[in-house]
């Protein structure tokens, strides 16, 4: 009997390197793991059911994993990632009268979609050192941090990365400051 803790250590082992026999890279069928990483679903249920993948078919791991509370996603699903400022630009590119017509057809209540985003994991150790070395300040304007955060009465100040880590930068201390809402803003837009 396949349960959750049996394809949890599959996720486990799939992760630490182990891979089903005859495995192939996944194209479009992937389950969350327990860092919500996407695992490729007929992988894991071939090492959660020891069944070669030839003998089954994505449609049967699935199946599975769905039965079992897993979410399992279908990325030809997935929609790109709508650049919002750029819709923004657009409609102040329009006249106040289709901007206007458009708005009174729109429904009141916006459309929900989930969004799979890949995200780096960032070390809580290097927000932590940066926001000590900081106290109450920003590290580009000087100026105080605007507010104390409700939860633990904190100054809040927002880490920055000066070195992108999309553009390689390195997720350590120096390569880090905190900054004001303001200044952070400005570091992304301005």
């Amino acid at each position: 009997m396949t349960s959750r803790a049996i394809v949890r250590k599959a996720m486990l082992s799939f992760l630490s390197g182990v891979r089903p026999p005859s495995f192939r890279e996944s194209k479009f069928w992937f389950v969350l793991g327990p860092e919500a990483e996407m695992l490729p679903a007929k992988a894991i249920w071939s090492l959660t059911t020891n069944i070669k993948g030839a003998n089954f078919n994505t449609i049967h791991a699935v199946a599975g994993l769905s039965a079992l509370g897993f979410s399992v996603i279908d990325i030809r699903d997935s929609q790109p990632v709508t650049n919002f400022d750029e819709q923004v630009r657009r409609s102040l590119s329009t006249s106040s009268e289709a901007r206007r017509l458009r708005l009174a057809l729109a429904p009141i209540q916006p459309k929900k979609r989930l969004v799979l985003v890949e995200q780096f994991v960032r070390n809580p150790d290097v927000v932590a050192e940066v926001l000590l070395r900081a106290g109450h300040w920003c590290e580009k304007c000087k100026g105080k941090a605007p507010f104390l955060r409700r939860k633990d009465g904190s100054p809040y100040l927002e880490v920055h990365h000066i070195k992108q880590l999309s553009d390689e930068g390195g997720d350590t201390v120096e390569n880090a400051i905190a900054l004001c809402p303001n200044c952070h803003r400005f570091e992304h837009h301005g």
